[in-house]
């Protein structure tokens, strides 16, 4: 074989063997290159996610994240007005900024558009960027959670912040870490007090029952919100809820609202002057809502005052209410029943039960109720709590009807503990429970009770 021949035969198997790796060879290949899935840009309209609000350029590289990261770059709302937004990457703050005139209220709300993923705080600064408010979970109804609702006031002319981040940075828990990223999108919305899109606004004047607002508090298990302002000392605002006998009206407050006040709430009766009970420190915990057993037909009125008497732009307040529907078989004490007793209906001889709701209104008050019975037939008494937390220390007295006391007991506040118990009533005819308070120079509107009474023949 000629030499040239043999030398291009050995040339060209030096290459093949070359291009075959050996299996100890591997760190001879070149790795790939960690850059290839990086874009590279001048300005952010260059990154493919730009659009989508996941993708910034920094350093001509497309990173996630956005462009409202501090107060200095916070983006501009206007009221009623929503935008929609990314929390990315991990750890990503979310700025926002409003232009307010003192006395405005308003409501920031955000929506995960997948909650399972996103848990959002709002937090609420004012001009010079120290907090005022926030919402972590608005708490009060179920199906709003993880979500947050944040209702504040503006206490003066100028411009506001708003941040939203994932609840787990702020909560700043090591072993909850934030998240962020496609799957943390939200919307945020701001929304006045007084629009369409917003709850009502209370409006002088209003310094009397007079003057009050209708509060439309009328739908069972519907949640209603409104926002005032105790713009001056002393102020006062009078609200007007329509209410029907045996429904319980429900009251909250709205914590961590960043208001100067101390709202107090006093629900007075359709008279429009007998106190049921003055609540302060609403909020959504159990201990702290109004709990008003309803037992007329008219309007109960609501008077908002600041417990410290103090007012101005930064006393706001926010209430929510809602409405329990009457209980099956609900009966409400009728005034005046002093000495004509309420006939309970009752057949002499034979098992019956009835519940009542009644109210010791006035220091003295005694509520009568007339049942008819068989000699022997056996009467129980026995009281139940009401949730309205109150001090009522009722004391039952068995009256024949000629007025002759037969027994009498005080309730000792406990409900497996009757206040009479199967006391043998000694001739047939009509009977009254009277019903009295323990001290007779209390009575107002807030002196409840629920009261069982039952018979059963005797044998």
């Amino acid at each position: 074989m000629p030499i040239t021949l043999r030398l291009l035969l050995a040339l060209l198997l030096s290459i093949a063997l070359a291009g075959c790796p050996t299996g100890d060879d591997d760190d001879s290949v070149a790795p790939p290159d960690d850059d290839d899935d990086v874009e590279s840009c001048d300005e952010d309209s260059d990154c493919s996610r730009f659009d989508n609000g996941l993708e910034v350029c920094d350093d001509n590289a497309c990173v996630e994240g956005d462009r409202n990261n501090s107060r200095d770059e916070s983006q501009l709302l206007g009221y009623d007005s929503t935008a929609q937004l990314y929390i990315a990457p991990a750890g990503d703050v979310d700025w926002f900024r409003f232009n307010g005139t003192e006395g405005d209220l308003v409501l920031i709300s955000t929506e995960a558009t997948q909650p399972d993923d996103l848990d959002t705080v709002v937090i609420y600064y004012d001009q010079q960027g120290n907090q005022i408010g926030f919402n972590d979970d608005f708490t009060r109804v179920g199906s709003v959670p993880p979500d947050s609702r944040l209702y504040v006031g503006v206490p003066a002319t100028g411009t506001f912040y708003i941040s939203v981040e994932d609840r787990r940075s702020w909560a700043n828990d090591p072993q909850d870490p934030p998240e962020g990223g496609a799957d943390f999108q939200y919307s945020i919305t701001l929304a006045q007090a007084g629009s369409t899109s917003n709850v009502p606004l209370v409006s002088e004047p209003n310094e009397s029952s007079g003057e009050a607002m209708d509060w439309g508090v009328e739908a069972y298990s519907t949640n209603y919100t409104l926002g005032g302002n105790l713009e001056a000392d002393g102020d006062q605002d009078w609200i007007r809820v329509p209410v029907l006998a045996g429904e319980v009206l429900r009251l909250y407050g709205f914590p961590n609202t960043g208001t100067v006040a101390r709202p107090a709430v006093q629900v007075i009766m359709p008279d429009a002057t007998t106190p049921i009970r003055t609540y302060t420190g609403l909020s959504w915990a159990t201990e702290d809502r109004g709990f008003v057993p309803v037992l007329e037909d008219g309007d109960y009125y609501l008077k908002v005052t600041d417990e410290n008497g103090t007012g101005g732009f930064d006393h706001w307040y926010f209430l929510h209410a809602a409405k329990n529907e009457p209980e099956e078989g609900f009966v409400a004490e009728v005034e005046p029943n002093d000495t004509t007793g309420e006939d309970l209906g009752f057949a002499g001889g034979t098992s019956a039960t009835a519940r009542i709701w009644g109210r010791i209104g006035a220091p003295g008050d005694a509520d009568r109720f007339t049942l008819n019975a068989a000699a022997g037939d056996r009467v129980t008494v026995r009281f139940e709590r009401t949730d309205h937390g109150e001090t009522t220390n009722p004391v039952v007295t068995l009256v024949d009807d000629q007025g002759t006391e037969l027994t009498s007991g005080a309730w000792d506040g406990d409900p497996k503990n009757p206040a009479i118990t199967l006391e043998a009533l000694p001739t047939a005819g009509a009977w009254d429970v009277v019903i009295t308070e323990a001290d007779a120079t209390v009575g107002h509107g807030g002196k409840f009770y629920v009261v069982d009474i039952a018979v059963v023949p005797g044998g």
